[in-house]
């Protein structure tokens, strides 16, 4: 009778003993693979910031440079736009010649915050004001500083590099150098990432000279990707902070997208396969 109880006794002690020795590797198998995947998604956000900083720096320094020549800042005085025209034109070109653009806008805009002329679209060029939705131009105007910047304008949520054009401490306007993200883009798909880059729905009133398909516009947010494709799996999202979540085959990574007053403007979704 004693051994039949102490038997039982021992079936019980290596059963609880087999569930907790289970449970506890399961638990630490769990932790690993969450470790591991946090190592993997803080790798992909970093080549992301990276990418984003290489793009905001080429078109600052494009700007900057753009902004010391004497055609421009002649033009501006005089408000002749064919003398800028015609430098820019050539200077564009030069750009596009270095392999660090595919393509690359320019826009000149006037002392009082107007659009001088977009270099990409010469025809409709009207003197259209920015100061309502440009407060990146604005913060370049008052501090006669290089910027660089994400914003919303007519033409999308585009990066941007903005340097003031000043004569003898006289601010004349400024020039902005401009990229889509199609380069970034094109970066993560090299490596089997797509990235979707999205912009805040409430800001769709802005880019007035884009016509945006139906399959771009969502509950929540626009899709600026050149490429259409099934964007469904990331509609009725809302994507605030930085993380990321498992679908039934890959990860979402998502990160915001802010202006130069921090707001957010837009979200980057990185779609992984793990």
């Amino acid at each position: 009778m004693i051994f039949n109880r102490n038997f039982v006794f021992l079936l019980f002690f290596i059963a609880i003993s087999s569930f907790f020795l289970f449970w506890a590797f399961n638990s630490y198998m769990i932790y690993e693979q969450k470790s591991a995947n946090e190592d993997i998604m803080d790798m992909y956000l970093e080549n992301l910031t990276k990418e984003i900083r290489k793009n905001k720096e080429l078109v600052l320094t494009s700007a900057v440079l753009l902004s010391k020549n004497s055609d421009i800042k002649r033009c501006l005085k005089t408000n002749n736009k064919k003398e800028c025209v015609k430098y820019l034109q050539k200077s564009k070109q030069s750009l596009v010649n270095t392999s660090l653009f595919k393509d690359v806008k320019i826009h000149l805009h006037k002392k009082n915050l107007q659009s001088f002329f977009r270099l990409w679209d010469l025809n409709n060029s009207k003197n259209d004001s920015l100061k309502e939705f440009r407060d990146c131009l604005k913060i370049v105007k008052n501090e006669k500083i290089p910027k660089a910047c994400i914003e919303i304008g007519r033409f999308s949520m585009l990066i941007r590099g903005i340097s003031p054009v000043v004569e003898n401490g006289e601010y004349l306007g400024s020039i902005e150098a401009i990229t889509d993200f199609s380069s970034i883009i094109e970066h993560f798909k090299d490596l089997g990432i797509k990235l979707y880059v999205l912009m805040d729905k409430k800001y769709i009133s802005i880019p007035t000279k884009i016509e945006f398909k139906k399959e771009q516009i969502l509950k929540n947010y626009v899709v600026l990707n050149n490429k259409l494709e099934d964007f469904s799996f990331l509609d009725n999202q809302e994507f605030k902070y930085t993380a990321y979540v498992k679908r039934s085959n890959y990860y979402l990574l998502y990160t915001p997208i802010y202006n130069i007053n921090k707001e957010q403007i837009g979200t980057y979704v990185l779609k992984i396969y793990i």
